[in-house]
Formats: structure tokens, sequence, C-alpha cells
């Protein structure tokens, strides 16, 4: 009977030792995963990836561009292999999983140097910094201010 008794009690042990063991390892991949995430700005980023333009709803709702609202055609970059991204100060939740970032130009040159890159579905590399989405004109949950932009050519 007492032997049965320390196998009950070893077991339980074990048991307890294998549910901590367990729980440990479920909090600590979330933090793994979190360590893994790419910073927002100001920490710079090179990443690569396609740009294609796509047309979103503007003003003055930012639903429908039938209903009459304006035309906004912006540059979306499709990354290679999709990133996690840190909350920052704006939205401090995590992003898991992006594959798409709206690129944020500092002015309109970008447009008229790589149009035809672009159109030509050429592969780029982007470095620049992100930021988590703030206004109607931010059409992705992340976005990249963009530093520099390099056509891979052929």
């Amino acid at each position: 009977m007492k032997t049965l008794t320390i196998r009950k009690g070893s077991q339980l042990v074990i048991k307890t030792i294998r549910s901590v063991f367990l729980l440990a390892l479920i909090i600590s991949v979330p933090i793994a995963a979190r360590s893994q995430c790419l910073e927002t700005e100001p920490a710079a980023v090179t990443l690569t990836g396609t740009i294609y333009a796509k047309n979103f709803p503007g003003p003055p709702n930012f639903e429908s561009i039938r209903s009459g609202d304006e035309r906004m055609r912006y540059w979306i970059f499709r990354l290679d292999k999709p990133i996690c991204v840190e909350g920052d100060s704006f939205d401090n939740t995590s992003a898991f999983n992006v594959r798409d970032l709206q690129l944020a130009f500092p002015d309109g040159s970008f447009y008229t140097q790589y149009r035809r890159d672009v159109r030509e579905h050429r592969r780029f590399k982007v470095t620049g910094s992100l930021f988590h989405r703030n206004t109607g004109h931010h059409v992705t949950n992340i976005l990249v201010s963009v530093k520099t932009l390099t056509p891979f050519r052929k």
C-alpha cells in the first residue's frame, strides 16, 4: 500500500512539473515571437518585394468610389515574406503576418522616377521606417516611410 502511495505521489510531482513546463513554454512563445518583430520608427528596415498600384476610396467618406468618394491611388509594397511589426506610440498592438505595406514617400518624385519599374512588376528593395495606420488616407495596417527605393534590374 505504501508503494502505491509513493507511486501516486511521484506521478503527481511529474504531472505538476510537466504542467509548469508547458505553461512556461506557452508563455514564452509570444515573447519569442514578439522579439522577432521589426521595430517601428525611428528604426530603419530594409525589405524586398514588388510594388503595385491600387485604387482606394478617399474623401469625403472613405467608403466607395462608386458612391462619390474621391479615387485615391496608392502604391502597395507586397513583401516577399510576411513580417511581424511591434506596436508604436499610436497603436501599441503588434501586427503579425503583415504582407502588404502602403508606401509613404517624402515627395512625388518617387512616383515619376519608378513608375515604369512598377508597371514592369520589378522587385524592389525598400529602406525606411515602419509605422501603424493613423488616418483615413492610410489603407494598410502598416506603412513604410520610404527613404530609398531600389529596383532590381535584370
